[in-house]
């Protein structure tokens, strides 16, 4: 007698119970071994090297491992960072035998036990809301928002919809191509560019909301940082900001949404549009990004914005180089462990070209396509695109085999 072996490919936790259901296995003994097959890697920053050392030998004893710095195996003191590996059955184990440990592990024990349910709420059913509809963004997602630059310099289209007359046309067709979101822009944020007045930003953009809002079933996001131009975004029917200073350069704009009602979304960009692409520089660039997101949608929330209205943006092309923004898109999923949806914006920017030889911005769908459907199967909620129809059908296509995975 021969056996037939085969390795199963599990990536999820829905994947892993089907394949369980499959061979008979009882339902309360599927949900016990789910959480035996799928390690964690959990970092953690800045402990007692001590308490690292515990940390460690506790789970050697549970079939995991703790990655410790040079300095802790040398016991040379201070603080470390670490990454917990293990399941999250051991894992939980651990927490439990810590809560009695010196050097901080208490307290360790307590945060552990907070972020372990946290990644549950995360990848449990969540909404979204924008303005009066709610979306199932787990079921849902990737919502597409349709780029429309009303500027004559924006890098791909700048000058294409200048004109109220151009921008209305465009705008019908992002509607009729299948866009759930219209992002409206009276100022280019490429690389380079200089701020316009604040009245030239409202003469810009506040005609074409006011035209979108009558004519389109469809939600309106204002491409600004300043809440000035937000607040009469808003009042003329937009029910979304789209902050590339992820609130921070205007310190009104958190409390603008929150009055307003208001969904937000809060980029990440290292400089500002004038300086960003000189010398961009990260020392662990998902971290840090993935810091700034958190902490900046934390204070939304403290300013009284709601959580289902937060959606955060890694910043693709916003302050980072090539090899920046592809470990961004190798790592989505960590933004999306943060429980909001990720907004991700690849549409036929330079870091495109460049990986394909240099090519200009006109020759870039196919790249951008790639791109997207690599965001949407690392978790991307929301696609910023130029393209609206092609990527429309594109994700389309992936959806329906990520929904199986």
């Amino acid at each position: 007698m021969s056996y037939r072996i085969r390795k199963l490919d599990i990536r999820t936790k829905k994947h892993g119970l089907e394949e369980f259901s499959k061979i008979g296995a009882t339902l309360p003994g599927q949900h016990i071994m789910i959480n035996k097959i799928f390690p964690m890697a959990l970092k953690v920053k800045e402990m007692d090297y001590r308490a690292a050392d515990i940390l460690k030998q506790e789970m050697l004893a549970r079939n995991g491992d703790v990655v410790t710095s040079r300095d802790t195996i040398m016991k040379s003191g201070g603080l470390t960072d670490v990454i917990i590996l293990g399941t999250e059955k051991s894992i939980e184990s651990l927490i439990e035998k810590i809560k009695i440990q010196p050097f901080g592990l208490k307290k360790l024990s307590e945060e552990l036990s907070q972020y372990l349910l946290h990644l549950k709420e995360a990848n449990a059913k969540k909404t979204l809301s924008i303005g009066s509809k709610v979306f199932d963004s787990k079921r849902e997602a990737p919502l597409i928002m349709g780029i429309l630059n009303v500027t004559p310099d924006s890098f791909y289209d700048g000058g294409y919809y200048y004109s109220k007359d151009a921008a209305c046309k465009r705008a019908g067709e992002i509607y009729s191509q299948g866009a759930h979101i219209i992002d409206v822009g009276g100022m280019s944020t490429r690389p380079g560019s200089k701020p316009v007045s604040v009245d030239e930003e409202l003469e810009r953009t506040i005609p074409v909301i006011e035209y979108i809002s009558k004519n389109y079933d469809i939600l309106i996001s204002i491409d600004t940082y300043r809440s000035g131009v937000a607040k009469r975004a808003l009042d003329c029917g937009a029910s979304l900001i789209n902050d590339i200073s992820g609130l921070t350069f205007d310190s009104s704009m958190a409390g603008i949404a929150s009055a307003s009602k208001a969904s937000i979304i809060i980029m990440h960009m290292q400089g500002t549009p004038e300086n960003m692409q000189e010398n961009p520089a990260y020392k662990d660039v998902v971290d840090e990004i993935y810091d700034f997101l958190y902490t900046q949608a934390e204070n939304a929330v403290s300013e009284g914005v709601k959580r289902e209205r937060i959606i955060v943006d890694p910043g693709i092309g916003f302050g980072k180089n090539l090899d920046h923004n592809l470990q961004i898109l190798a790592g989505l999923s960590d933004f999306a462990d943060m429980g909001y949806p990720v907004l991700v914006g690849v549409s036929r920017k330079s870091f495109i070209g460049n990986i394909l030889g240099g090519i200009p911005v006109e020759e870039r769908l196919e790249g951008s396509l790639a791109a997207a459907v690599v965001a949407s199967i690392n978790g991307a909620g929301i696609l910023r695109v130029h393209d609206v129809r092609q990527t429309v059908s594109a994700i389309k296509v992936a959806k329906c085999i990520k929904d199986l995975i």
